[in-house]
């Protein structure tokens, strides 16, 4: 896979051709490359926001013909087996969010039904499943001998890609000394990398033209970061 992570944007691609396998997320590509042939129901990938997990998930979802389940519907425990009736492959993307005592009985009931019908279940998380507030020991059993991958922090040539996907996706032209300059003002994360590329869009449009070192500079300002001369 040639490929590059990211969950922000506008209107971006979560194709499995614009996902770019690095150092920071070759282990959870090669996971859900892995699929059918997972040790049990249950995979949890876990990472910071904009780390790729979403990405990954809908490049699983696609293969696997997944149902995807919102975390909230955890909660409603009676009416899961309606909501995955028939299905095989269930995602569920911000899985330690808000995660509650319904939830919580939510998710052991999903992993059971799955377990019983040989399907596979994908958690998208930013914790591991180890930091999760579980009070079901069962629960946290099961989880415990399911594998849980982490996606790292990203290096500055994988960050460089995500802040040219995402300054193409808004169809910003943004050229590579501009680019390294802002790379090198923001915080090492993907989440940084989508706030700026968010930021400059709202500033172009505001001022009617496009990037240029002056307001790229001007929004790193805006941001909180240190800018320097470009």
């Amino acid at each position: 896979m040639s490929q590059i992570p990211f969950e922000f944007g506008h209107a971006p691609s979560l194709a499995a051709a614009d996902f770019v396998v690095a150092a920071c997320n070759e282990a959870a590509a090669a996971w859900v490359a892995r699929w059918p042939n997972w040790p049990g129901p249950a995979l949890t990938l876990h990472g910071p926001a904009g780390s790729g997990k979403t990405h990954l998930g809908r490049i699983w979802a696609e293969r696997s013909q997944a149902r995807a389940l919102a975390a909230a519907a955890l909660g409603a425990i009676d009416r899961i087996p309606d909501m995955v009736e028939g299905a095989m492959a269930i995602l569920v993307d911000d899985v330690d969010r808000e995660l509650d005592a319904d939830r919580e009985r939510g998710l052991f009931h999903l992993y059971n039904l799955m377990a019983e019908r040989r399907g596979h279940m994908l958690l998208l998380a930013e914790q591991p499943p180890a930091r999760w507030p579980l009070n079901l020991a069962d629960l946290r059993s099961r989880l415990a001998a399911a594998p849980a991958v982490a996606i790292g922090a990203p290096d500055e040539g994988l960050l460089d890609a995500v802040l040219a996907k995402l300054f193409a996706d808004r169809q910003l032209s943004v050229n590579p000394e501009l680019r390294q300059y802002i790379l090198m003002r923001i915080e090492r994360s993907f989440a940084a990398a989508g706030a700026v590329a968010a930021a400059l869009d709202r500033a172009t449009l505001a001022a009617g033209r496009g990037v240029t070192p002056l307001l790229a500079r001007a929004v790193l300002e805006e941001i909180g970061r240190p800018s320097g001369d470009p």
